[in-house]
């Protein structure tokens, strides 16, 4: 990518943009030939490094130079635009190097951020995360992100970073729920994005509570991840779990219920095993066909049946009820 770096003439005309013309006269900035030169060698350098490495040189030269606004604005967009994240990661680091203003800072602080999730550089993405909510406490996104980030490692074993996800998840749920847009978002976008995030919300705060040992506070929001019709596996075979867990507790209370306790108590157990069965049909429905989970398919479908028997006294309208729950072929 190539940025321009405007003459001495223009740079006056944008910043006295608006103003009298006693102001504009008062703004002409003036930028001797050496600067100019010095600022044209960023331009024609080859590649972000090599700008960055020129930016430096120049900065060195002319550190109050009334270019260097517009030199770190049309870098740290090359820096935004870079693919590559491993890349971006570095190039951010070198302007943060060379452009020491707080101003400048800000201009590729959410680039880093993005790197570092994208690169699975965890503590320093909730480390810098965390500094850049202090700051904009209604940034979904990047709650959302860090969320997600927070999951995958708990998924890996290390839970070391559950807390703080789980954390910027249930306050992004918080946000969402109470549809507070945040300022600057596309207002006829929002609805989608609401609920697109909440379904990913729901199921990476909930897998981080159950990674936590948390299965009551897991349960509720794997549910409403369900009840939106999240696509991930892994969400309705958690809650078949825990509904099946339930079920087994309510079951031990009835055998050791009292002649007076005995009808309200099977009354649970049959509420719950009621759960159980839907959540197996839901579960099998979301696995079926899926090599990766073909073991708990499996597994599943040998507990619905026996379950469903035992409930219904058959088990015809079992497989119909797995049916209702299969999505539509893509």
């Amino acid at each position: 990518m190539k940025f321009r770096i405007l003459s001495a003439c223009a740079l006056a005309c944008a910043l006295a943009l608006g103003a009298s013309a006693q102001e504009k006269k008062q703004a002409e900035v003036k930028v001797s030939g050496g600067e100019r030169e010095a600022a044209q060698k960023i331009e024609k350098a080859k590649g972000t490094e090599a700008r960055l490495q020129a930016a430096a040189a120049f900065l060195k030269k002319y550190p109050q130079s009334s270019l260097r606004a517009q030199v770190a604005q049309g870098l740290a967009e090359e820096i935004r635009l870079t693919e590559d994240h491993q890349q971006k990661a570095s190039f951010a680091q070198v302007f943060l190097d060379i452009f020491t203003l707080p101003e400048e800072v800000q201009l590729v602080n959410a680039s880093l951020l993005n790197a570092y999730i994208n690169t699975g550089r965890t503590e320093e993405a909730l480390k810098m995360g965390n500094e850049w909510l202090a700051k904009h406490p209604d940034d979904i996104q990047t709650m959302q992100n860090l969320t997600i980030l927070a999951t995958s490692e708990a998924i890996k074993g290390n839970n070391a970073f559950a807390a703080q996800g789980r954390r910027h998840g249930l306050k992004a749920i918080e946000l969402l729920e109470a549809d507070k847009m945040p300022p600057g978002a596309d207002a006829a976008k929002w609805p989608e994005f609401k609920r697109s995030a909440l379904v990913s919300l729901y199921r990476e705060t909930g897998v981080l509570a159950f990674k936590m040992g948390d299965k009551e506070g897991s349960l509720p929001l794997l549910e409403k991840a369900v009840a939106l019709n999240t696509s991930d596996p892994s969400v309705y075979l958690i809650v078949a779990d825990l509904h099946n867990a339930e079920y087994e507790l309510r079951a031990k209370e009835y055998q050791i219920a009292s002649a007076a306790e005995k009808a309200a108590a099977l009354k649970r157990v049959e509420e719950q095993l009621d759960k159980v069965i839907d959540t197996y049909a839901r579960a099998i429905a979301s696995t079926e066909g899926n090599a990766q989970y073909q073991q708990a398919n499996t597994f599943l479908r040998e507990g619905l049946e026996n379950y469903y028997k035992y409930r219904h006294k058959k088990t015809d309208g079992m497989q119909q009820l797995i049916d209702k729950y299969k999505r539509p072929a893509q």
